[in-house]
């Protein structure tokens, strides 16, 4: 019995001392993977969540979309007159009203497309989160509102890139949709946005909302200027923009009424994508 007992006691300390063992290595480990991640930091989560996105079936079939149309055009002004769509795009921001925008958007089921400043995320990047929540496409309009042109062919390409990164930092793909400010570019541009894998995206409709025209006149141009294929600019930056903000549901209600579908970008050009012949608009107001 003494001589068991012995045995008994030998096992179980050997027990004892595997299991500590073990249990140590175990969390030796998930402490230095929890630390991995640590170091890691927010950028590599964001990353994730961008491929996440890039690997939707939505996202991949737009962004064909996107390269297709790029196959032979380098911008588009407007998608074709063949379907009753319209898209609202809005520029400048994020500013301090934009996730009044976004809610109000998101309230009554509408669907639009944002480019994004750069420097304004220094100050307002919580309605770019707003807007990638929400699911809305963001697309790009330059670091600091540049005038592309005058600028030289590396400075042009650093206006661009530099507001494409900061926009992937946030965890979506990098923009596949740029708008130059005013509207302006040259063959330095294209060159640029071709090896960015970018398309140009100007519009039909100026609302003229920068220049604070009044709720009803925002309202009125808008709607009375939208045809087939319409795509209209408005902002929700680069100065008050409670205009438009109050304007949209009102624009919303009445382009339904006339029969309009309203669309992204992206949704426009892979439902109806423009024709080979595209007009530059003779506005100025991005």
């Amino acid at each position: 019995m003494a001589l068991l007992g012995g045995v008994v006691g030998l096992i179980v300390l050997v027990v004892v001392i595997v299991v500590a063992s073990g249990g140590g290595g175990s969390s030796s480990s998930d402490h230095a993977s929890s630390g991995g991640k640590s170091a890691n930091g927010a950028a590599g989560a964001k990353a994730k969540s961008a491929d996440a996105r890039a690997t939707t079936s939505a996202y991949r079939r737009e962004s064909r979309a996107i390269t297709r149309v790029l196959g032979y055009t380098p911008f588009i002004s407007r998608g074709s007159p063949a379907k009753k769509e319209v898209a609202l795009t809005i520029d400048d921001g994020p500013g301090p009203l934009t996730p009044q925008f976004v809610r109000t958007l998101q309230r009554l089921r509408a669907p639009a497309t944002f480019f994004i400043v750069g420097q304004q995320l220094n100050t307002f990047d919580a309605g770019l989160k707003d807007e990638i929540t929400a699911g809305f496409p963001i697309g790009d309009h330059t670091e600091q509102h540049q005038t592309l042109p005058p600028l030289s062919p590396s400075l042009q390409n650093k206006a661009i890139q530099d507001a494409a990164l900061r926009i992937r930092s946030y965890g979506v793909p990098y923009p596949r949709l740029f708008r130059p400010p005013g509207g302006a570019f040259n063959a330095t541009t294209v060159s640029t946005l071709r090896q960015h894998r970018m398309l140009a995206v100007l519009w039909t409709v100026d609302t003229g909302d920068f220049t604070r025209p009044g709720t009803a006149a925002i309202v009125d141009r808008a709607v009375n200027r939208a045809k087939n294929g319409a795509i209209i600019l408005m902002h929700d930056g680069g100065g008050d923009r409670s205009q438009t903000l109050a304007a949209l549901p009102e624009i919303i209600r009445r382009l339904r009424a006339r029969g309009f579908q309203l669309v992204t970008v992206p949704q426009m050009l892979l439902h109806d994508p423009p024709s080979r012949q595209q007009a530059r608009p003779l506005s100025n107001g991005a």
